[in-house]
């Protein structure tokens, strides 16, 4: 990647990019960095890379600026802030402006650091790789957090991984011409020196699957193969705690008949409509709905992220939804399912904020997520199910009921239709579509059956 006349070091194209597909994104979301009202940096180490680009590589703050899509006159003060010996950045987990006193030259030696260990091809301590590196000496959060579990990798995970790590590059000391260097790796080596290892009966393809999965736990890594891991697996039965379209109208029924709240029956409506998570782990118990860093999932439908289409009651709305899983935004549109879940929401609306807040008037995460569990509950007692319902079977029964209505499978999970929040291992949306599309099967049964008259 250049920039102007100037090679960009291959270690810091992804940082440049994060900043720049953050900016966008943030400016997508508040309309512009100002709304933000919080730096647009989320680490120390991105900071020092702009100075070093800047200092060390010649490139310009204007040049810059200009491709991570800010101001210029941002880049020239976050300069005058560290001639004063400070820099300021936004810590992500923590939920807080960080400012740390330092100046540029520490600042360089930071990436100069980096720069040094990352362009070695050939290492054999996995501890020379800045990337595995900063895998152990950081907190890393898990991929799925599970009830009761710990929501940050313990060091035997860690350990684990870093056995994986040592395996692939000894193999590639071995056998290929590939760095063993994890700073350099990128998927499709990794990829095709897995696959080596299988063919050379070094790992079984079960072995290669648990080795994805573990490699995946490194964050720089964590959109690698995804859709590829569970392809080799021919079939996993689904959770059976689904609902279908018969059951949203009974319980769209409950609250004609008092049994459930306007309130009660929109949360459902909203969840089943865009197919969300539930984002309950993503934050601190304690944090108000309202607040700005509440933005993923369920939790983080957020009213300027909706789009009202018109002025009429009757017209549909788009939903804006991020997943902090995928770290991809999608648009849904809940009329897919019942064109009243944008009517009765427009009775809520609010210039900004917290939609769930606004509907359930709970402030509270960890109170929301009682509320919902105990909710679920409710419903299906009074739906007489075999089952209790979670609130994570609410995404895959939008799923389930897209498969029902005849929606295909391309539109159900596509990020480029109004239709859901997309999966991010299509495997699994692939089991549940297939396994709750018996009408859809039906049909087509039909329509083939239809077809052969016509050559009668």
């Amino acid at each position: 990647m250049r920039l102007g006349s100037k090679e960009i070091p291959k270690t810091l194209e992804p940082i440049l990019v994060q900043i720049r597909d953050r900016v966008k994104e943030l400016t997508e979301q508040y309309g512009s960095l100002s709304r933000w009202g919080r730096p647009y940096f989320f680490s120390i180490d991105e900071v020092a890379t702009i100075v070093w680009l800047n200092d060390k590589l010649n490139v310009s703050l204007d040049r810059i600026a200009k491709f991570i899509g800010v101001d210029k006159t941002s880049l020239y003060k976050v300069m005058k802030r560290i001639d004063q010996g400070k820099v300021t950045y936004y810590d992500q987990k923590e939920g807080k402006v960080i400012v740390k006193m330092t100046n540029k030259e520490e600042l360089i030696s930071i990436i100069e650091e980096r720069l040094t260990g990352s362009t070695k091809q050939r290492i054999t301590d996995p501890f020379k790789s800045v990337i595995v590196k900063e895998f152990f000496t950081n907190q890393v959060r898990k991929r799925a957090v599970r009830k009761g579990k710990g929501e940050y990798l313990t060091d035997k995970d860690k350990k684990d991984t870093l056995r994986v790590i040592e395996k692939i590059m000894k193999y590639i000391i071995e056998k290929t011409t590939y760095p063993s260097n994890p700073d350099m790796w990128t998927e499709d080596i990794v990829l095709d020196v897995l696959n080596r290892m299988v063919n050379d009966n070094i790992i079984t393809p079960r072995m290669k699957r648990v080795y994805m999965k573990y490699l995946r736990r490194i964050p720089k890594w964590s959109q690698w193969f995804n859709g590829l891991i569970g392809a080799e697996v021919s079939w996993i039965e689904p959770v059976e705690r689904v609902i279908f379209y018969k059951d949203y109208l009974r319980i769209k029924q409950l609250c004609k008949e008092g049994k459930i709240t306007e309130q009660e029956w929109l949360v459902i409506a909203l969840h089943i409509s865009t197919g969300a998570r539930e984002g309950f782990k993503l934050y601190p118990p304690k944090t108000d709905l309202d607040n700005k860093i509440v933005t993923s999932s369920l939790i983080g439908l957020r009213w300027e992220n909706v789009v009202w289409r018109g002025e009429f009651e009757d017209d549909s709305i788009v939903i804006k939804i991020y997943e902090s899983k995928t770290a991809k935004w999608w648009r849904s549109d809940p009329a897919w399912l019942d064109k009243d879940i944008s009517i009765v929401l427009r009775k809520y609306a609010k210039q900004e904020g917290s939609i769930i807040k606004s509907i359930t008037g709970i402030r509270y995460v960890k109170d929301f997520a009682n509320w919902y569990r105990k909710l679920l509950k409710k419903i299906s007692k009074l739906l007489e199910l075999k089952f209790e319902l979670k609130p994570h079977d609410m995404r895959r029964s939008s799923i389930s009921i897209k498969a029902e209505l005849g929606i295909p499978l391309e539109l159900a999970v596509s990020d480029k239709m109004p239709l859901g929040v997309g999966w991010e291992d299509l495997k699994t949306a692939v089991v549940f579509y297939l396994r709750f599309s018996r009408h859809t099967i039906r049909r087509l049964y039909e329509q083939i059956q239809s077809a052969k008259k016509l050559f009668y």
